[in-house]
């Protein structure tokens, strides 16, 4: 099998949070996807190792924040290569809780956000995908380019954590 082949496909980078004030948790996400218009629905993958996929589970709710192209490191390595089990990655965080299911909403880089209601969970080995009904979504700043997968790698230079679903050694 060709692996390179797989480097074809395209991704965006989001932060996807779940909790609430008292247990909450946030990952670097790639596998995003609208799967329905009416109503909207977003797919998510999710390790089942990371942190925030018992919460997930446990809340049945979830938000997405798509990262500008110009997002810091720091945002990254923050919420995607740290865990939330050893590690508050919401003490320096941008974030509000949403209106709609009182789910974390990143800020940080962040130029549109949805937050989402866990309609079904598939378990596909390594990772869960969470469906979800948009409940409520907003742009933040239009004029900004979402940072895709291809852009961290070649222009930014940055690695891919063990847990993704892109992830080859």
């Amino acid at each position: 099998m060709d692996i390179e082949s797989f480097n074809s496909l395209t991704y965006g980078f989001y932060a996807v949070a779940s909790g609430d004030s008292n247990k909450k948790g946030v990952y670097i996400c790639t596998v995003v996807a609208q799967v329905t218009a009416i109503p909207p629905k977003l797919m998510i993958a999710c390790n089942k190792d990371n942190f925030t996929a018992e919460i997930i589970k446990d809340t049945k709710k979830f938000s997405v924040s798509v990262l500008k192209q110009n997002c810091t490191p720091t945002t990254i390595g923050n919420f995607g290569f740290r865990t939330g089990k050893d590690f508050n990655k919401f003490e320096q965080a941008n974030f509000i809780y949403g209106e709609e299911t009182g789910c974390p909403i990143i800020l940080n880089d962040s130029i549109a956000w949805f937050e989402c209601q866990l309609e079904g969970t598939f378990d596909v080995g390594t990772h869960f995908l969470f469906v979800g009904n948009v409940l409520q979504a907003k742009a933040i700043d239009e004029d900004e380019t979402p940072l895709t997968y291809k852009y961290y790698h070649e222009i930014k230079k940055g690695v891919t954590h063990k847990n993704a679903p892109s992830y080859n050694k």
